[in-house]
């Protein structure tokens, strides 16, 4: 096969874990959809934050493989782990984190993940192109899902700080420092005995899994909002919180609220969920609202 033809071949099968990825994080939001086009920004996003990662990783010389082991942990540890988790993590900032269109605070998670699998289908055509073939497996079955793990640590934060009225750069800043130090150990053990990965990395990978799972349960089981009265809530059209109806400002931005739209979305003050005008309580936790949208006539 000529080369052009086996590099669009590589370029294809590098991408494909990507995609599959996305297309899971975009049936995870099933229970407040988020935009295929807002997803696809913010791959695409991850796609370009490994241009100045890639520069940055090849003037320094930083590889998995160094003459001893201290220097593989400090390449590691202290610059590839923390610089691709941070150029994933300002990828999502810029592509997404500051619009309206992050709404709630699993969408860290979900827009963080999303980032990864753009940063790792581009690792998975260099891979491919350097190494050929063979190493499509490990990278569907490790580096990827990988990526996406490390990256859910600081979008769990990030879905927290979202909604916080303080502390959001610490808290952000915790999530980062874990995952940094998750992909930091994960290269480590890839450098320690590059054979035996495929059993060291399994714990790791477990573990990690494990800790997804479990803060995406976290967000799915009770969403860590205050209750905001007991009237319906709307989005604030600067920031995107969410804001009781009758209030004159958002609670979040400050940010003067107009009147909405009798037809405009309400939302539930305890979970969130999209209120139906003609029920008195939310379809989806049953708390009674008061509900100034009057059912339309039949």
């Amino acid at each position: 096969m000529r080369g052009d033809k086996l590099e669009k071949v590589y370029a294809v099968l590098g991408l494909i874990p990507g995609l599959i990825w996305l297309s899971y994080f975009y049936r995870k939001s099933y229970h407040r959809p988020k935009s295929l086009r807002n997803l696809v920004r913010v791959f695409f996003a991850g796609l370009i934050c490994t241009i100045p990662t890639g520069i940055i990783e090849y003037v320094t010389g930083a590889g998995l493989a160094q003459e001893t082991l201290l220097r593989s942990a400090e390449m590691s540890f202290f610059l590839i782990g923390p610089l691709e988790e941070l150029s994933k993590l300002v990828a999502v900032w810029l592509a997404i984190y500051r619009t309206r269109e992050f709404r709630e605070p699993l969408d860290g998670i979900i827009y963080a993940g999303t980032a990864a699998v753009g940063f790792a289908s581009v690792e998975n055509i260099v891979y491919l192109l350097h190494l050929g073939p063979s190493i499509i497996v490990s990278r569907v079955l490790f580096a990827t899902p990988a990526h996406v793990m490390f990256s859910a640590m600081w979008g769990y934060s990030m879905g927290l700080a979202r909604f916080r009225r303080e502390g959001e750069l610490k808290t952000i800043l915790g999530g980062f420092v874990l995952a940094a130090f998750l992909h930091g150990s994960y290269n480590f053990l890839v450098a320690f005995h590059p054979k035996a990965a495929v059993f060291s990395l399994l714990p790791l990978l477990v573990f990690m899994g494990w800790l997804m799972k479990t803060k995406i349960q976290q967000f799915r089981r009770d969403l860590p909002f205050p209750a905001l009265g007991h009237g319906a809530l709307i989005h604030c059209p600067n920031c995107g919180a969410y804001t009781p109806e009758e209030a004159e400002t958002c609670l979040r931005c400050g940010w003067p609220v107009p009147l909405t739209e009798p037809d405009a979305p309400r939302f539930c003050s305890k979970c969130r969920a999209r209120l139906n005008p003609c029920f008195e309580r939310c379809p989806t936790c049953g708390a009674r609202t008061q509900h100034e949208v009057t059912c339309p006539p039949t």
